[in-house]
């Protein structure tokens, strides 16, 4: 009983320590999970929540500018000279003229002005113009998730193909070995020379060679996924999804992806006409610019003068005044037209963008699919090569065995063989690829 409590013990203990340590733990991803990591952790997607921010910061500073505007103001003034007023001879009751001042030395001034965007025709366009313009940023952020869906699934199936070959090559390391042993024993009987052998010792070398390579150029393409992923480097990662199953996936792709394409499902066509919208938008703005636009204004302000504010005396001066401030635009030397000018010719741009675009995704969808289905014939050939090469390996092998064929032969099938595997998983690679491909130009990324 005790020992059992003393377990329970030990285990919650072990259970909140482990909770405060960093993971270093080995991570599991399918492409999708890849996919969705990066997505979550990548500093592009914290960029662009940034850039939608700083877009609503504008409409409010935007919406602001046709608020009511106080200020408040506090003016001090110390004459070291009076001013004073010259008074005329004919104006002095005594005939000699000088001089008179209505200005205290010392001058207090405090008000509170006031303004208020009363009427601007370009102020509605310009508030509705910055929300599209957050409505654009917002599209263009959409493409962020995309780009890095392309980059991290590119980069996954470079390590799933790095991961098939390693594979195959390890299957004809074993293929090597028995028959390095077979022909061992052959060679000790007499029957053959030990050129033989060597040549068999050379294969292997070089196999293995391969294998290393092979494994410095993994580690390379695993660092790549983890970089487009933001996946810690220093950490260890494992691929869920099987070169075999993605393949399977790929090859049995449905018919109406295939064969039906719609323009909308590309974000870079929303965005193209966010665009023409702003376009048309920054026309209406400008042509607003030729109305007139009202201003209100106040202010309330107290002066108080004195000669000495430390002493009984002085008097308050008050001043309010409202009014308002038209501004009618009448010449500005042909501003306003150039810049509708230019609008109108930015609507122009992205009009012809658009339609480039549809006929360039068209093309794009066209030359997918061909090397989708083009990869696939290619896939079916080649494993009818594969199977003719290893049937060629398998007699040649038996041939040499029975002393009726040359080491040559063995070494040419075993190349050959080698060859047409080789092929067999590029081509396989290629039709993976080649339908995420025509995923990409669809704009759908369903497995």
């Amino acid at each position: 009983m005790k020992h059992n409590q003393m377990l329970k013990i030990f285990s919650c203990f072990i259970l909140t320590i482990s909770a405060f340590l960093p993971v270093y733990a080995q991570q599991a991803f399918t492409v999708e999970e890849a996919v969705q990591y990066g997505i979550k952790n990548h500093a592009s997607i914290k960029y662009d929540a940034i850039k939608v921010k700083d877009a609503d910061e504008q409409i409010r500073a935007l919406k602001a500018s046709g608020l009511p505007q106080v200020s408040g103001a506090v003016d001090y003034n110390y004459f070291l000279e009076v001013p004073q007023l010259v008074i005329p001879p004919e104006f002095d009751p005594t005939g000699m003229g000088g001089s008179v001042s209505f200005q205290l030395r010392n001058s207090l001034a405090m008000g509170i002005n006031m303004g208020m965007l009363a009427f601007d025709g370009s102020y509605t366009v310009a508030i509705k113009a910055a929300k599209l313009y957050r409505d654009f940023i917002a599209l263009q952020n959409e493409q962020t998730p995309i780009n890095l869906r392309i980059a991290i699934t590119q980069a996954y199936y470079s390590v799933l193909i790095a991961q098939r070959n390693k594979e195959q090559l390890n299957k004809n390391l074993l293929v090597l070995q028995d028959l390095r042993k077979e022909t061992a024993a052959i060679q000790e009987s007499g029957l053959i020379e030990k050129l033989d052998v060597d040549r068999i010792d050379l294969s292997i070398s070089t196999l293995e060679a391969t294998m290393k390579n092979l494994d410095r150029g993994l580690e390379v393409v695993k660092s790549l996924l983890k970089f487009q992923m933001q996946y810690p480097d220093n950490q260890d990662i494992t691929l869920t999804d099987s070169f075999e199953n993605l393949y399977e996936l790929a090859v049995i792709a449905d018919q109406q992806s295939v064969t039906q394409h719609n323009i909308k499902n590309r974000i870079e066509y929303s965005i193209i006409d966010k665009g023409i919208e702003l376009a048309n938008i920054d026309i209406t703005r400008y042509r607003k610019g030729y109305l007139p636009s009202l201003t209100l204004i106040g202010s309330f302000q107290r002066t108080f003068q004195s000669d000495n504010f430390f002493k009984e005396g002085g008097f308050w001066l008050p001043t309010s005044v409202v009014g308002f401030s038209l501004n009618v635009p009448i010449f500005d030397g042909f501003a306003k037209e150039a810049n509708i000018a230019r609008a109108k010719l930015t609507l122009e741009k992205s009009r012809l963008d658009k339609s480039e675009f549809e006929r360039a995704v068209g093309l794009e969808v066209k030359n997918a699919r061909e090397s989708y289905l083009n990869a696939i014939e290619t896939v079916r050939d080649r494993e009818k090569a594969i199977v003719l090469a290893e049937e060629i390996f398998r007699v040649a092998q038996i041939k040499y065995k029975e002393g009726i064929g040359s080491s040559f032969e063995v070494k040419q099938a075993e190349s050959d063989l080698y060859g047409a595997q080789a092929n067999l998983i590029s081509a396989q690679y290629e039709v993976i690829n080649s339908r995420f491909t025509l995923q990409k130009a669809l704009g759908v990324y369903n497995k």
